[in-house]
């Protein structure tokens, strides 16, 4: 009999950190974009309506790419998949710094939106197939981390090149790096262990009868519309009505997705020791609006900084829960999981694409205080409104699964 040393290597550890590099990369090219909004948007000409489509144009792909590519490294291997996600979204991310205009870059970030979700739903497959159960949690809490170190350093390094074409030119330039990276190093699977590659359609009908599956869809709707919408216009907000510098702007914003690092990390180890996940995703859709809400009311004082902070360890905390669901889940099993992932992150980049553009830009448009206030309080509401859908998911963590 096998033991788990040789069905989960070492390597696997290699596996997870260019895996954790490469989603780095692509939401670090991403969340460039709000801190770079005061000087991209005068120089392209963008009205408001047009700066929420070129920064939301990712989820706008996300809403079918997600499913498509998940169900592909089903049937292909994540190897080859999000191989070429990450070539395109390096390519598409330089490119980027020759738009002379926002038909080009809208374009453009639909093409960073095609790599970032070819490539984020397989990664709860990658932990099925690489890490035992135990470590589950553990493994997404890392590789979400990536996303949180990404959204950070986007927010947070934007005013500190030259100009934004020089800050999308690097950041393009890396991000093909690492795709070369990943074709060279990465693996669908350890030696001698046998994957079944299921027709591609077979992962988005199992999640599709799935009760749980669809609950977390509607759970990560609301949540991913909530994080565009506050991520997309708090640092404007905080430099039109405070009269706050773009790279002080910046840095408190970027406070969202350093306290989500936190939460990457600590929430998942703490559940994967506790053995419930359901516990730790009603505190993070009650903290979340709580403390954002509160950090746009008192700003720009102190409590502000403190506050977002403890937000975004609310909002680096439900990532990996929620990626977690589908991999625990019976009526998945591995080889499904990259369909069953794919139907939930497409429901994300549904609410993350519709929520801001079709609901709080209308709202914001105008640029007042009491606008922008009605707004954040509009996309608080939504994501406490997450409880509900919530409360009826099945318990999938270890005490959980002991029950049934």
């Amino acid at each position: 009999m096998s033991t788990e040393a040789e069905i989960y290597p070492r390597y696997r550890w290699v596996i997870l950190g260019i895996a954790w590099l490469t989603l780095l990369c692509l939401y670090w090219s991403w969340f460039l974009i709000p801190s770079l909004a005061s000087r991209l948007s005068p120089e392209l000409g963008l009205s408001h309506m047009q700066y929420t489509l070129i920064f939301t144009a990712p989820v706008l792909m996300g809403i079918w790419v997600a499913t498509t590519a998940g169900a592909a490294a089903d049937r292909f291997g994540i190897r080859l998949v999000v191989g070429i996600a990450v070539f395109l979204g390096g390519a598409a991310g330089l490119a980027r710094a020759f738009a002379p205009s926002f038909e080009v870059m809208f374009i453009l970030m639909c093409l960073v939106g095609l790599s970032v979700y070819g490539a984020t739903p397989n990664l709860p497959k990658l932990v099925a197939i690489w890490f035992p159960p135990r470590q589950a949690g553990l493994a997404a809490g890392f590789y979400t981390m990536a996303i949180g170190f990404g959204m950070t350093l986007g927010m947070f390094t934007g005013p500190l090149f030259r100009d934004w074409r020089a800050a999308l030119t690097y950041i393009g330039i890396a991000t093909l790096a690492v795709a070369f990276l990943w074709t060279f190093l990465a693996r669908n699977a350890p030696k001698g262990v046998e994957i079944k590659m299921p027709p591609m359609v077979s992962g988005i009908k199992r999640g599709l009868r799935s009760r749980n599956i669809l609950l977390t869809c509607v759970v990560y709707f609301l949540f991913m519309g909530t994080v565009i919408s506050f991520t997309g216009n708090f640092p404007e907000a905080l430099e039109i009505i405070h009269n706050i510098s773009p790279a002080t702007a910046g840095a408190i914003a970027s406070l969202l997705t350093g306290g989500g690092i936190l939460g990457n990390l600590l929430v998942p180890a703490i559940s994967d020791r506790i053995g419930l996940r359901k516990p730790f995703i009603y505190a993070a859709v009650i903290a979340i609006p709580v403390c954002l809400f509160f950090a746009w009311q008192l700003a720009p004082s102190a409590a502000t900084w403190v506050l977002v902070f403890l937000g975004g360890i609310g909002v680096g905390s439900l990532p990996p829960i929620i990626l977690t669901l589908p991999l625990e889940l019976p009526e998945i099993g591995r080889e499904h999981v990259g369909g069953a992932t794919g139907l939930i992150l497409s429901s994300m980049s549904l609410g993350g694409f519709t929520m801001p553009l079709f609901i709080i830009s209308p709202i914001m448009a105008a640029g007042t205080l009491e606008a922008y206030s009605t707004g954040f309080l509009v996309t608080m509401l939504f994501i406490a409104a997450a409880i509900i859908p919530a409360l009826f998911l099945m318990e999938t963590g270890r005490r959980g699964r002991a029950k049934r």
